[in-house]
């Protein structure tokens, strides 16, 4: 595999390091060839910076870009925000070459060039198209057989469709496919392709984003999941700690959040401390104690073995 380098972003560092922890421990366990690039700044975030002057957003998305095409790397993104922001970037400069010409006058005056050759990619994706199931599997040391998991796309994963190519916008199966690949099984739900709402918090609208984020909760506990899996630090937060804030106010869903990493890194072998869940807000012991329980009960590999093949054929044909 070719290196890459990873864009933490800011919320990630800033407000979840054990969500980055999570994230090196995976990719260091599996021996996955990342760097740490030193200069890059926020993506910038689109709703923010976009909305006061676009240019310098376009011109904040593509010096990071360059940061990484000056030293030949492709970019992997466990933030699904900050890879929505840099492809959108990337693909307004590449389609409209006088944009790109304005910003790489201005690039020149730090000794910068984009390009905009260099590959994006979120952590889902990559791990679907780039790792593979047969790599995920070697790494395993238990699965999650008997577990029932709700994903968690989130609204920039997918979109804007036409920059990200990542998955079918309105039927994408990656982060299922991975979740099956651990074992879980992915349980469909109604809200699945909503938003988080988090964004909402940001405008001053925080009973709104309570409101939101109550509606996937209540539909996943009467579905009776174990845990919901996402993989994007906003999403984190509404469904993390605004339902711990719900909890303090008498609402109970307990609807443990794990990040992508914190299954896959429990999958290979890796404690709960090391993986740092217990920082989340929401606690997540009885879902591990259930998975001790049901991991200890004697099932049959044959079965389970088959269905392994079948996702791993279908990911290989998507």
């Amino acid at each position: 595999m070719k290196e890459f380098a990873v864009f933490w972003g800011c919320t990630i560092q800033a407000r979840f390091p054990f969500l980055e922890k999570s994230v090196r421990t995976v990719m260091e366990g599996m021996g996955l060839p990342y760097r740490d690039l030193s200069g890059f700044t926020c993506c910038p975030e689109k709703s923010l910076v976009n909305n006061v002057d676009h240019g310098l957003w376009l011109l904040t998305g593509a010096r990071n870009v360059a940061l990484a095409e000056a030293e030949g790397l492709n970019i992997v993104s466990p933030c699904t925000g900050c890879v929505s922001n840099l492809s959108t970037v990337k693909s307004e400069l590449n389609a409209d070459p006088r944009k790109k010409g304005e910003v790489n006058a201005l690039l020149n005056g730090v000794g910068r060039r984009f390009e905009g050759r260099a590959g994006l990619s979120h952590l889902v994706p990559f791990f679907h198209d780039e790792v593979g199931a047969q790599r995920i599997r070697s790494a395993m040391k238990k699965d999650f057989k008997g577990m029932r998991v709700a994903v968690h796309y989130g609204c920039h994963m997918m979109r804007p469709s036409h920059a990200l190519k990542n998955d079918d916008p309105l039927e994408p199966k990656k982060f299922d496919n991975l979740v099956r690949t651990l074992g879980a099984e992915s349980v469909d739900h109604s809200t699945k392709l909503m938003c988080c709402g988090q964004g909402l918090d940001r405008v001053d609208q925080h009973d709104t984003a309570l409101h939101m984020a109550r509606l996937k909760l209540r539909e996943l506990k009467n579905r009776a999941v174990d845990a919901m899996v996402l993989c994007c630090p906003s999403c984190f937060l509404q469904f993390d700690n605004n339902q711990h804030l719900m909890e303090k106010e008498g609402e109970r869903f307990g609807v443990p959040v794990f990040y992508f990493t914190d299954l896959m890194g429990l999958a290979m072998g890796y404690t709960a401390d090391e993986l740092g869940l217990g920082l989340h807000r929401v606690d997540a012991g009885p879902f591990l104690k259930k998975w001790e329980e049901v991991s200890s009960r004697p099932s049959s590999r044959t079965a389970f073995e088959e269905e392994m093949r079948a996702v791993t054929f279908a990911m290989d044909r998507l």
